[in-house]
């Protein structure tokens, strides 16, 4: 594989959850040598293997495995590598320190991914970017910045028409040079390029060779050479005779021989097969006449398909849950990987061509050990058609097969809104700008609209949508918009309410019949506002906006989005909240923001809501200063007491409702209600805007069958369930 696999910290044994820095070695210009295989503590993927196996072994409820795989424009500076020292290891870290995390039993192991991203600010990159233009357009840019002066001196002692023209061409032959030259070392699109043909391949082997990894660890189990050797000679007797270690090393020479050749046909008449036996009978330490061998061989092959059915079996009730935290181009690389590494041939993905696709209920078993479980996207720069259009496109493929799904996304994201708008510009089949936008610059609303010179609305956070949730066919499009600089409002998502103003929409003509964009829930951090924990002492002494200047609200008008830029160009996470925003990786930074995205993906919206009961308002994680309405706070401490008074708190396991009694059901109902209100009141504080999945609602809230539930979503006819 080319891939590097290093512990997160230089000594893993004290973590409750394992961290691991999995690198590709791909380098930044493909003349480049692979990064050299050199391990500074030298783990291996049998370590990781061993670890998800023994965690599935000891009997957790529910094993997991959480990868996070970063953005654009991260390559390392220097020797300092800013996503594994500002994102991987605070991330690690922060999760092994949540006590509510290490009370549920999921074994978790965390892997922070490192696909080979280039920054920026590396070194030479102006110089390489000058060494590869090509010759003609080195020619053209010499050329016509050569005409362009010449005409300017030709037109102002002339001041004739092709002095003018001259120049005009001139300036135009070096301006497209130019153009290109900035795209270049804007490093986008080569860092597009890496992501999709080395990070998503790498990732790609690395779970199948996880995948194949337990299946075999399971085997190793079932299956040691002592048993094998005791098998062999107890049903082929002319195997007796050989002396045990000689036998033993036939016997692993054989496996290894067979397990390149899944396709060997063991048929003596068969000209490969004899082929297989002169070549095999070369390298065995024994002699071995050709029927005994043949026998051995058969028996083999029947043992070892004994052992792995026994390990499918075992997989297929100990399955791990494999989730993704992917920010920005992550979000790209994360529904890339799960596209390859799922089964397009499974009967349940595959709907009827000519009949608007028809219903598809793809499982969410990757392979023979994973099982998808949490996708949490943070400024993904993923274009907003993937949820907005009936189409077939890489985001639903992915999005059908998850458990949950999260988005994070806010209005002032200038790294998406500027850098991926502009930089898709050619090569985005649209032909209006507005398709062009990405997911990350979502926002969430209420179901009004407001002028951006107004402003005048009511200011609504928390559940936006919470009046509709117990309607199970309730859509979350019409909560969803996005900001467009010329309109005077936000466009909306929803096709029934966007205005047709000439060609541009952000909505799709094309109903989607799936109904795909429901399955996310939105959390808008537009106007999110908290303590950080940035390296600068006044980031914890107050409350700021995060992602933001402070006093600006959405929607944001064009010279708000000036200043923003302003503030993004001088960012300095030591000098914060004076100087700048970082409006693209904020939500790292953020309390609460922390606190959601990294519970979701380790324990999903279930134990998010769980470990809220016992978190006071005033708790470090929180710091709301805000008193508790007196309904919430006396349904809290109703609830609080009777956890108390549970032998075994249901908040520390993961719940299956068809496990549950009646009276356990109802208890559960009330108290992930209860919790829901709670989380809302957070969210509204901290003024940040959710736009709940129905999903979430009917299958975290109301304790539904989650397969019924999601069958009910992808279904055309919507029949809610029992």
């Amino acid at each position: 594989m080319n891939i590097l696999v290093e512990n997160l910290f230089r000594d893993n044994r004290e973590l409750i959850i394992p961290g691991f820095f999995i690198r590709s070695t791909a380098p930044d210009n493909v003349e480049d040598e692979d990064l050299p295989d050199v391990d500074i503590d030298q783990p291996t993927i049998q370590d990781i293997i061993e670890i998800l196996y023994q965690n599935s072994a000891a009997g957790s409820s529910e094993s997991g495995l959480v990868i996070a795989i970063h953005g654009y424009n991260t390559g390392a500076d220097g020797s300092r590598d800013g996503v594994l020292e500002d994102w991987y290891q605070p991330l690690c870290t922060y999760i092994n320190q949540d006590s509510f995390v290490h009370q549920r039993k999921n074994s978790s192991v965390f892997l922070g991914y490192r696909w080979p991203s280039e920054s920026l600010k590396r070194k030479n990159i102006r110089k390489e970017a000058l060494s590869a233009l090509p010759v003609l357009m080195r020619l053209l840019a010499i050329g016509g910045l050569l005409i362009a002066i010449v005409g300017l001196f030709t037109e102002f002692f002339t001041a004739t028409p092709a002095a003018a023209v001259l120049t005009i061409l001139g300036t135009l032959g070096f301006a497209i040079v130019a153009s290109l030259f900035l795209l270049r070392i804007s490093v986008y699109f080569r860092d597009s390029y890496r992501a999709t043909y080395f990070g998503v391949p790498d990732l790609v082997e690395l779970i199948r060779q996880l995948d194949q990894g337990l299946v075999n660890r399971k085997m190793s189990e079932t299956l040691t050479e002592d048993s094998l050797y005791e098998k062999i000679t107890t049903r082929i007797p002319a195997t007796q005779t050989f002396e045990q270690s000689a036998l033993l090393g036939t016997l692993r020479i054989i496996r290894s021989e067979l397990s390149k050749r899944s396709d060997l046909r063991i048929d003596v008449t068969d000209a490969k097969f004899q082929y297989f036996l002169q070549v095999l009978k070369k390298r065995l330490p024994l002699t071995i006449d050709d029927p005994t061998l043949i026998e051995v061989i058969t028996r083999i092959i029947a043992i070892e398909g004994l052992a792995y059915s026994a390990a499918q079996e075992y997989w297929q009730t100990h399955q791990i849950k494999l989730s993704f935290i992917g920010h920005s181009m992550g979000g790209h690389v994360t529904s890339q990987v799960i596209r390859v590494i799922s089964d397009v041939f499974d009967s349940r993905s595959v709907g009827t061509i000519g009949t608007d696709q028809g219903a598809k209920f793809p499982s969410s078993r990757v392979g023979r050990v994973f099982t998808l479980g949490r996708l949490v996207l943070v400024s993904p720069d993923i274009p907003l058609m993937t949820v907005t259009s009936g189409r077939a496109n890489f985001l639903r493929s992915a999005l059908r097969r998850f458990e949950e799904a999260y988005l994070f996304s806010n209005e002032g994201d200038l790294a998406l809104r500027i850098a991926s708008t502009a930089a898709n510009y050619f090569s985005f089949p649209a032909r209006s700008r507005t398709q062009g936008y990405r997911l990350g610059n979502l926002t969430v609303h209420s179901k009004h609209q407001e002028t951006k010179k107004s402003k005048k609305r009511q200011e609504t956070y928390g559940i936006v949508n919470w009046e509709e949730l117990p309607n199970p066919h309730h859509h979350l499009l019409p909560y969803l918009e996005v900001s467009v600089l010329n309109k005077d409002k936000n466009q909306s998502l929803d096709p029934a309410s966007q205005k047709q103003e000439g060609n541009e929409t952000v909505a799709s003509e094309q109903q989607d019949e799936e109904s795909i964009a429901d399955l996310f829930t939105y959390l808008d951090c537009t106007e999110y506002c908290d303590k950080a924990d940035y390296y600068s002492p006044n980031a914890e002494a107050t409350d700021n906006n995060i992602l933001i200047l402070n006093q600006q609200k959405t929607p944001l008008n064009f010279w708000e989005y000036v200043n923003l830029f302003i503030a993004y160009a001088t960012f300095a996470p030591n000098k914060f909240p004076k100087q700048g925003r970082d409006v693209h990786g904020g939500y790292f930074w953020g309390k609460f923001s922390k606190l959601i995205m990294y519970r979701l993906a380790f324990v999903g919206f279930q134990g998010l809501l769980d470990s809220l009961i016992f978190m006071q308002p005033d708790d470090p994680k929180l710091q709301i200063t805000q008193p508790l309405p007196e309904d919430l706070k006396t349904d809290l401490a109703a609830i609080q007491q009777l956890e108390r008074q549970q032998p075994a708190p249901l908040a520390l396991e993961p719940i299956d409702p068809v496990l549950l009694k009646s009276s356990q059901r109802e208890q559960l109902k009330k108290r992930r209600a209860v919790a829901l209100r709670y989380f809302s009141w957070i969210c509204q504080q901290k003024r940040i805007q959710v736009a709940m999945s129905p999903e979430r609602y009917q299958v975290d809230i109301l304790v539904q069958d989650h397969d019924v539930v999601r069958e009910m979503m992808l279904s055309r006819d919507n029949q809610s369930p029992e």
